[in-house]
């Protein structure tokens, strides 16, 4: 054993095996720090390092059987041993390894105080961005409930609307308390008839649940109701209430404070309260807001229902409140288009005025008027000034956190997309939407794992997703895995084909990506012509982007800066930021860099 560890030394193996890992160190170090800029994800760096593992093998076996003379290399068995020149090649090996010392001993000096600060302040950032939502949920402590669809029970089996309603009545009166977090509608109201209150309380992330039954029978009507700690599934408080019709509102506050007492939460604000009307404009309300939540049909059925409500009841402000939304499904819409814009965007901006002048501080209208300032003005400091004043009233808005993130992927101020959407999440664990919303703010901020995760999120909750998960994938380095994930909605041509190009583009394989191509561009849509210009911006091929870029922009269309936002932070077309031409754009859609910086909506 002592012979052949002798013969090691003798051959240099030992000291061309530490060289080598010094410099395998240097190299592993350096990819670390600059394949990120360049695209390549974890699997980049992961290839790296394995081919450097793999690699001290062949060469601590070359060292062994080669030796390097004045001749050049030779086999070891073919050196004259009178003629060696070991020693000398030993100075040399040291050298080296002083070298890569030196130069290792330099860049972790560099990565230690340059670079690391501002890695470290980046991590610190996205650690905040991770606790964020976490840590907005231990804030409340077991102040959290959720409330489940009330169970209907009338004879007719007719009032579910009824029910729903009573119970989202109700969830927005316990909403309106700062102290308590509530999970949103779109949440709870996933659980319904038989369920396990503890399963719901894990997916839902709360210490309570209520639920309840109505029983509607002409002007009469019975409400039984139960708060369940969820922890240990078992019943808290119940009650019962037999009243008239009329009685309605009083049944939601009293439902309300009874929760408040029993989870001894201390008010710092006044305690929320129902808006009052007359029985009958509150069930035309009631069945407006159910075909709003469900979906069920196109705005123009709530809005007549609305109509009729506010013309028995003009000032009631939830009706006033949920006209804007009917009429906002329908104007402009593709599929459904009562409204043009020009006829739709007045008319809701005459029911928001009206709130307003009833309630100058309601945090919904508010809201709206931002959004309306937002996608039909594009004033984005006005809208964001809205939004951020809606938000300083009801932090717990979805409406304005979902316009507050749209807003600030926009602008290109992803962190902050990120926080909103985390916001909303924490209390509406469920919301695709906001799941979505994740999702896309952390994929341009190259936030991939964050994506990954807010993406499969969203696939349990919701059908699709399949080619956003490929791009994280892709843009992750794992361009098999993107490819699968495409196949799975290839029904959608258009997405199929342009994804299967970049794909095949990164795969250096010329032919297939360039058949995608030209099938794509066989196709007659704006949509496709988009997608070309997304290739070709991929690929590095400017000129050829920015001519299919035109195309689809039009740039004498009133409709440009709808078109260009939408792809202005679209990391896809990276390739174009630096060219003086996507400045050019990013000028006429009045969305300089100079503009967006000065608009931030703040936290609340």
């Amino acid at each position: 054993m002592g012979q052949f560890t002798d013969e090691l030394k003798r051959r240099n193996v030992f000291r061309v095996g530490i060289a080598y890992l010094v410099a395998a160190w240097l190299v592993i170090q350096i990819v670390e720090t600059i394949f990120p800029a360049f695209g390549f994800g974890d699997a980049g760096v992961r290839t790296v390092v394995i081919v450097l593992a793999i690699g001290i093998i062949p060469v601590l076996i070359f060292s062994w059987l080669y030796e390097l003379t004045p001749d050049g290399l030779k086999l070891e068995r073919d050196v004259d041993r009178s003629r060696s020149i070991v020693q000398h090649n030993v100075k040399k090996l040291d050298r080296a390894i002083i070298v890569v010392l030196t130069l290792a001993v330099g860049f972790f000096a560099v990565d230690k105080f340059v670079l690391d600060p501002a890695r470290d302040a980046e991590l610190q950032v996205r650690a905040v961005q991770q606790g964020r939502s976490e840590a907005l949920v231990e804030s409340y402590g077991d102040k959290s409930i959720a409330v489940l669809p009330f169970i209907d029970l009338s004879p007719g089996k007719d009032q579910a609307y009824f029910s729903d309603g009573l119970a989202e009545e109700v969830l927005n009166l316990l909403a309106q308390i700062r102290e308590l977090r509530v999970i949103s509608r779109s949440s709870a109201f996933q659980f319904r008839g038989d369920v396990h209150i503890p399963e719901v309380a894990e997916q839902l992330n709360v210490s309570y649940v209520l639920e309840g039954s109505v029983r509607k029978a002409g002007q009469q009507i019975r409400v039984t109701v139960q708060l369940i700690d969820a922890r240990s599934d078992s019943h808290v408080w119940s009650k019962n209430y037999d009243r008239a019709l009329v009685d309605i509102f009083a049944i939601q506050d009293d439902i309300a404070q009874s929760i408040v007492d029993e989870l001894h939460i201390l008010l710092t604000g006044a305690r929320p309260q129902s808006v009052p009307t007359d029985p009958e404009t509150y069930a035309l309300y009631l069945q407006a807001r159910h075909l709003v939540s469900a979906e069920q049909s196109p705005g123009d059925l709530p809005e007549s229902l609305l109509l009729q409500a506010l013309k028995r009841d003009p000032d009631y402000v939830p009706a006033l409140n949920l006209i804007v939304r009917a009429i906002l499904s329908v104007t402009g819409h593709e599929d459904y288009d009562k409204y043009t814009q020009e006829e739709g965007i007045p008319l809701m901006r005459s029911y928001v005025d009206r709130v307003l002048a009833i309630d100058a501080e309601n945090s919904h209208a508010i809201a709206d008027r931002g959004w309306m300032a937002f996608f039909y003005n594009n004033d984005l400091e006005t809208a964001a000034s809205y939004i951020e004043g809606a938000l300083s009233l009801d932090p717990a808005n979805s409406w304005a956190l979902h316009i507050a993130g749209v807003i600030s992927r926009t602008i290109g101020h992803n962190d902050d997309a990120i926080a909103f959407a985390e916001m909303a999440l924490a209390r509406d664990p469920l919301c695709s939407v906001c799941l979505y919303a994740l999702m896309t703010a952390s994929f341009r901020s190259g936030q991939l794992d964050k994506a990954l995760a807010a993406s499969e999120r969203r696939m349990r909750v919701a059908l699709g997703g399949w080619f956003t998960q490929g791009n994280i994938y892709l843009f992750k380095g794992d361009v098999q895995k993107a490819l699968q994930l495409y196949e799975n909605q290839k029904d959608n041509r258009i997405a199929w084909l342009s994804s299967r190009a970049i794909a095949f583009h990164e795969l250096e394989d010329e032919e297939a990506r360039d058949a995608a191509l030209a099938e794509l561009m066989k196709i007659d849509s704006r949509q496709a012509v988009s997608d070309v210009a997304k290739v070709y911006a991929w690929m590095g091929n400017i000129d050829e982007a920015f001519k299919w870029l035109d195309s689809y922009l039009e740039p004498q269309s009133p409709a440009f800066t709808a078109n260009f936002t939408p792809i202005l932070w679209d990391p896809f077309f990276r390739n174009l930021w630096d060219d003086p031409r996507w400045a050019a754009l990013r000028l006429q859609a009045d969305l300089t860099p100079e503009r967006l910086d000065n608009v931030r909506i703040g936290m609340p």
